[in-house]
């Protein structure tokens, strides 16, 4: 009877360590498999059992091996800690990438700087004050403006571009979100079915990791496992996976107009993430890939007549520099704000008296809209010929239509007057004092030199003063500075340049942490081959231990049974 349960002895442990094989086997096989964990087969005795007894004391052997759990080797908490840094991660790497792609939008293609062409209408305008009656100059003068805001409108139309791109990237991460949702509900419902008699789904719960490392690439996670093995999921509060259920997230567009999408719950269709309030490092909500898109790409497209409570909320020097500024909008209202005092003060300047035989007229603004972007009608531009006798009328007609102009004025929305580009144009340029024959009279261009030059008080919030993010009465500029036209965009370019650095070390110092943690995690859970050879080397001597003590036992047996 001994020897039959010593056999039982031997065979368990050629069990467990043919186990031990497959496990190892396992982990060799899965070495290259992204988000495997390897596993680890844990034994234990088998009790034992009461063979005699000496005195008051018994006599046990033991029962053999068993192996108890086949478990991954994984730290939780590195987990956890892994997820939390890679959301901060990717926000700032969305940000980062459109502050990149902003750079790569204001480069100047072909040597076609924005600030080389404010330096030439500069210089094309102290040429002209030497000679105002100059064709050449005049000439000079309206192309280089001509070039100039056709650049202007080119990089408002980039910037409008790519933020309709970013608008896509929002709507494809809600849709990248939802489908990893379903994935680990999925995977949880697998999980509880395979672990409802105490195994393990090891492979399974690999693939949800996995799943759950790249949820937090979009969005800041929080997690729990229940009882069943199935994990319940949260974000900014709310589950999006509870038990079997899932709450979406859907892309609801703005009723702005701009056709832009926010996430909203798809159970209430309240906004998923509340960017009227500040989001900063130093808030500690700064997190995830989707919210950094929507910052990047803010709730509209700008121009110097939106207010900067919707582009800058966080627009107060005591919060933190990277929070949540809308990266686009941002610039947009700036360089909309720049080209348009431009041409505001060009236009209130040239607004000189004298054109042609009507001596004391107004002279045609220079810039005039392309179009109206808001849909309000225009009135048209008075004509000259349409008040012979009575100048003072079509004077009152030009300034009721460059008031009506002048909200119009907007970077992307400007160009120099069609008919000053017309053969013989350049004589519809406003001269001065009111008579034709004071054409070369350089006083007004001297008085444009003056305005260029003149320091002005930036951003430029239009009629109802500075906006601020805390919906009190309006107080001062944000961040306001004194600068004149071409320091101003030299601020915007270096503002631009500046906010990209600051992001850029924040990602090389989260991208740091982030990789340190992932290497704590990986040499805890992944395959070493040099170790798993080790296992089977153990493993390969325990099972022929054992097989030999199948045979030594077999031999003892075959003699009691046979030859006794």
């Amino acid at each position: 009877m001994s020897s039959i349960a010593s056999l039982g002895r031997v065979t368990s442990g050629l069990k467990a360590a043919q186990t031990g094989l497959q496990v190892t086997g396992h982990n060799i096989a899965n070495v290259n498999t992204k988000g495997y964990t390897r596993q680890q087969a844990l034994q234990h005795d088998s009790g034992y059992m009461t063979v005699g007894q000496n005195g008051g004391r018994l006599q046990q052997v033991g029962m053999g091996v068993s192996v108890t759990e086949i478990r991954q080797i994984r730290d939780e908490f590195a987990d956890k800690r892994f997820r939390t840094e890679n959301s901060v991660l990717n926000f700032y790497m969305a940000k980062q990438s459109a502050t990149s792609e902003i750079e790569s939008i204001l480069d100047e293609p072909y040597g076609a700087s924005i600030s080389g062409m404010l330096e030439d209408f500069w210089k094309q305008a102290q040429k002209l004050s030497t000679n105002p009656s100059g064709v050449e100059e005049r000439l000079a003068f309206i192309q280089t403006a001509d070039v100039l805001m056709k650049r202007a409108n080119q990089i408002m139309g980039g910037l409008g571009d790519y933020q309709q791109h970013v608008n896509t990237q929002v709507k494809d991460a809600i849709k990248e979100i939802n489908d990893m949702l379903y994935s680990v509900r999925d995977l949880n419902d697998k999980i509880a079915k395979a672990e409802v008699n105490g195994d393990r789904a090891n492979d399974l719960r690999d693939q949800r990791n996995l799943l759950l490392d790249e949820l937090s690439n979009y969005i800041d996670i929080d997690y729990s496992e229940d009882k069943d093995g199935r994990v319940n999921v949260k974000t900014e509060g709310r589950n999006l996976i509870d038990g079997p259920f899932v709450v979406e997230l859907q892309a609801k567009v703005l009723p702005n107009g701009s056709g832009f999408v926010v996430p909203v719950w798809s159970d209430t269709g309240k906004e998923v993430y509340n960017l009227n309030s500040v989001v900063s490092s130093s808030t500690g909500d700064d997190t995830g890939y989707l919210k950094g898109l929507l910052i990047a790409r803010g709730p509209m497209a700008a121009d110097s007549n939106t207010s900067w409570d919707n582009i800058a909320l966080n627009n107060k020097e005591s919060v933190d520099k990277l929070g949540n500024s809308f990266v686009i909008p941002k610039l947009q209202k700036q360089l909309s704000e720049l080209v348009g005092e431009i041409a505001n003060v060009v236009n209130d300047t040239l607004s000189g008296t004298g054109i042609g035989d009507h001596k004391g007229a107004m002279g045609i603004p220079m810039f005039v809209p392309k179009n109206s972007t808001d849909g309000t009608k225009l009135p048209a531009q008075p004509k000259l010929e349409d008040y012979p006798d009575d100048v003072e009328a079509y004077n009152q007609a030009m300034k009721d239509y460059r008031v009506a102009i002048k909200k119009h004025l907007t970077a992307g929305n400007i160009q120099v007057n069609p008919e000053l580009l017309q053969d013989g144009g350049y004589n519809k340029l406003g001269t001065v004092d009111g008579d034709p024959d004071n054409i070369g009279d350089n006083s007004v261009v001297t008085k444009l030199l003056d305005e260029w030059s003149k320091t002005r008080e930036w951003p430029r919030e239009p009629e109802g003063g500075w906006g601020t993010a805390d919906g009190k009465a309006p107080t001062s500029a944000p961040n306001g500075k004194n600068s004149n036209f071409m320091d101003f965009y030299a601020e915007i370019v270096s503002e631009v340049g500046s906010e990209g650095s600051e992001y850029k070390n924040k990602i090389k110092e989260k991208n740091t942490l982030v990789t340190s943690i992932d290497n704590d995690r990986m040499a805890m859970g992944a395959v070493s081959q040099d170790e798993e050879m080790s296992n089977m080397l153990k493993y390969q001597y325990a099972y022929n231990a054992a097989a030999r003590m199948v045979n030594m036992l077999d031999g003892m047996m075959d003699t009691i049974i046979n030859k006794l």
